[in-house]
């Protein structure tokens, strides 16, 4: 391709220099463009991207967990001793329901 574009005066006579500017710019975006289009890179970027979600949506479950027990810990302390696992202590929380004095 380069060597396409280095010659492009010798293959297409009578192009304006301007022009022909022009369309080695555009030769080089589409090409550009075609190479981004099937790179074998793009599918380990979305592996990666998909990766890091996972990772951000686990941090922020667990945040949401934290806050879970030490808003509740207030009311019943003796819960976090007693069911250690997050999900379970959850799940019970949502059984026992809104706190009453």
């Amino acid at each position: 391709m380069r060597g396409i574009r280095s010659q492009m005066d010798g293959l297409i006579p009578g192009v304006e220099p301007r022009e022909m500017s022009a369309m080695c710019l555009g030769l080089a975006h589409s090409l550009s463009r075609y190479r981004l289009k099937f790179s074998a890179d793009k599918v380990d970027t979305m592996i990666v991207q998909a990766i890091s979600l996972l990772d951000d949506l686990d941090k922020e479950l667990n945040n949401y967990i934290m806050r879970c027990r030490e808003w509740y810990g207030w009311h019943f302390p003796e819960l976090g001793k007693i069911i250690s696992d997050n999900l379970t202590y959850c799940k019970c929380l949502q059984k026992v329901g809104k706190y009453s004095s």
